[in-house]
């Protein structure tokens, strides 16, 4: 399977039906089959919430250095890297304003399944003197 950023999706367990959803803004493989009874996207583009979860036919080790490269392309700040069994990513948005939270396993037979949790991060628009106030 070719790694290269910004495939089209094909989805697995299509029970809800519709498109794959519109996000932008992390690292996808080219290919990815979206898993769309794990997933639930709030949002569009990218500035999305939500969980994504995906398998790719593609190994875990091959997909970690992938999102380890393309989330620094779209402008994510590498906060802490653990490289496992199951290996755990987590990033801070350029803005610092969300989270991405990235679980890479090995699939039973071949490839590697996927959750990326994206959320707000703590604080995020919340004023400093609202923060100081609520702690009294």
């Amino acid at each position: 399977m070719n790694l290269s950023p910004g495939g089209g999706a094909t989805t697995d367990n299509d029970s809800r039906g519709g498109p794959p959803p519109q996000i932008s803004g992390v690292a996808l493989p080219e290919g990815y089959s979206l898993d769309t009874n794990r997933t639930i996207i709030l949002g569009e583009g990218d500035r999305w919430i939500g969980r994504l979860s995906y398998s790719v036919n593609s190994s875990a080790d091959a997909m970690f250095d992938f999102v380890r490269r393309e989330m620094i392309n779209h402008g994510w700040a590498e906060v802490a890297v653990v490289r496992a069994e199951t290996s755990q990513l987590t990033y801070l948005s350029g803005g610092g304003d969300r989270v991405a939270s990235i679980l890479i396993s090995r699939s039973t037979i071949y490839g590697s399944k996927v959750d990326m949790t994206v959320s707000p991060a703590a604080g995020a628009g919340v004023s400093p003197s609202r923060t100081a106030g609520a702690r009294r």
